[in-house]
């Protein structure tokens, strides 16, 4: 599938050829659990776009073969953090593969199956659940849960555009279950699992999927049903904040890095994968189509339906939604909310995610405790790191 800006790659292939160009993203991988000279080695070896899954396929080999041996040799704990990094790797390998072919299929059951076994290793409260969903079908997530007594909080997570359920939270440092809240991330619809099974994404159903997981955690002996939120970064802003407005039994919404309003900006002017990336999750072919469906996909109107408190993080220069249109949500929103805007930061926001984590974890269990004041209409400008 080729859009019509597919003939401009060659521009980001050239800079690669230069310069090194995803450094600026090390602070927000390293976040999720990625290694800093498994990051610099690998981008090192990458030249041309079409490079990646070669490269970080590559990474991933070497570390799933790390932890075979440690597995082996009885040294659980390591292994388990090698089959934790190589699922990240797997996943970063085939995520910028935008059709069902036989290697997109190969990488993400390696990551897959990666991850089942950190998850055997590790001793912790993960587990994989399957989300009853629209009949027969069903949403796939990972569930976190805290070492925490009685029944505890819960967090819905919506990952971004070209991320997956396996990459946060990081189970090794998760802001969440410090805090005694549980965290439910899921690939909805045109996302990980959804996109091999072919469960495309439409402009409404991920609202439905994520009510779905909204009925399926007050149905968990673990969670306290009254103390739900969702928590969405990138892409996953747009799509939390939209179950936000579908689903007047959460107690809060987190949304970072947005893409709130128009999407003529990722779509038609940002890098050209993101609307090759967007139509394969959309299982769509005809380019005029998507961008007819791309109009409908604004949170214009439905912000005013949302009744849980609101907290948005962005860059002061996110290249992808920009301040105005930040601003625009904001303003419309008749919940209590509150706006963290982080002087030169970008869409990423990585130089100071690691802060933004904490303190959104902070403010997002005072809002599913109830302690956020009702008339809350708060606006903060945070100066450069």
């Amino acid at each position: 599938m080729k859009t019509g800006r597919a003939t401009q790659q060659w521009i980001l292939d050239e800079f690669l050829k230069v310069e090194d160009v995803f450094s600026y993203r090390f602070n927000f991988l390293l976040e999720w659990g990625f290694k800093h000279a498994d990051l610099r080695r690998t981008v090192d070896r990458i030249r041309a776009f079409s490079m990646i899954p070669k490269e970080w396929g590559r990474t991933a080999r070497q570390r799933e073969e790390a932890a075979r041996r440690a597995e082996t040799e009885g040294r659980c704990v390591t292994a388990a953090a090698d089959y934790h990094r190589a699922s990240l790797y797997y996943g970063q390998a085939q995520s910028l593969t935008y059709e069902n072919n036989e290697a997109k299929i190969m990488l993400h059951e390696k990551l897959l199956e990666c991850y089942s076994k950190f998850i055997a290793l590790s001793g912790m409260r993960i587990e994989r659940v399957e989300i009853p969903f629209e009949g027969k079908r069903t949403i796939p997530g990972v569930l976190h849960l805290p070492e925490s007594p009685g029944k505890v909080p819960c967090v819905i997570i919506c990952p971004g555009m070209d991320t997956f359920k396996e990459s946060f939270p990081n189970p090794y440092d998760n802001h969440f279950a410090r805090r005694g809240i549980a965290a439910l991330t899921i690939d909805g619809p045109g996302q990980g699992e959804c996109n091999l099974r072919e469960q495309w994404v439409t402009v409404d159903n991920y609202d439905r999927a994520g009510q779905a997981a909204v009925t399926y955690l007050q149905r968990r002996s673990e969670i306290d049903p009254e103390r739900i939120g969702v928590f969405g970064w990138s892409m996953g802003s747009y799509w939390g904040l939209r179950i936000a407005a579908a689903e007047p039994r959460l107690k809060g919404a987190v949304a970072v890095m947005p893409c709130f309003m128009e999407k003529g900006t990722i779509f038609n002017r940002a890098r050209p994968h993101y609307k090759e990336n967007f139509m394969y999750m959309a299982g769509m072919t005809d380019e005029a189509a998507f961008d007819a469906m791309a109009e409908q996909m604004t949170m214009e109107g439905l912000e005013r339906k949302i009744q849980c408190p609101v907290l948005i993080g962005t860059g002061e220069f996110d290249e992808l939604c920009s301040l105005k249109d930040t601003d625009r949500m904001f303003n419309n929103l008749q919940s209590p909310k509150e706006l963290w805007v982080y002087e030169n930061e970008f869409h990423s926001m990585a130089g100071i995610l690691a802060d933004f984590y904490h303190d959104s974890a902070d403010w997002l269990l005072r809002a599913v405790n109830g302690e956020i004041p009702p008339n809350l209409n708060h606006r903060v400008v945070f100066p450069p790191h």
